[in-house]
């Protein structure tokens, strides 16, 4: 994950509800075979208490509406049709653009 997104990511989650890693974490990444470290490289990757994995946008829009800052609304808003078709082209975009 960039370290612009985690920075952000981090600061509106005042309850520190999501815990950050990087995804050179071999240890971590054992424990989630699911889940390899080229796909951690194109896209952020959460997984949910459920085991649900979401990457890029789907990712991202989940810990914005959960973190419980005043623009948390947005993260949902976000993730509603059509903002959720146009928010994850443009979220690959961007990834594309960092590399």
């Amino acid at each position: 994950m960039c370290v612009g997104v985690s920075g952000w990511l981090s600061r509106i989650d005042g309850k520190k509800q999501f815990r950050l890693e990087p995804y050179q974490n071999q240890a971590l990444l054992a424990q989630f075979p699911q889940i390899g470290p080229e796909a951690c490289e194109r896209e952020i990757h959460i997984i949910t208490r459920t085991g649900k994995v979401l990457k890029g946008a789907d990712a991202v829009l989940e810990i914005w509406s959960h973190a419980e800052h005043w623009s948390s609304f947005l993260g949902r808003l976000f993730s509603l049709p059509p903002f959720i078709w146009l928010a994850r082209p443009v979220y690959r975009f961007i990834a594309f653009l960092r590399k």
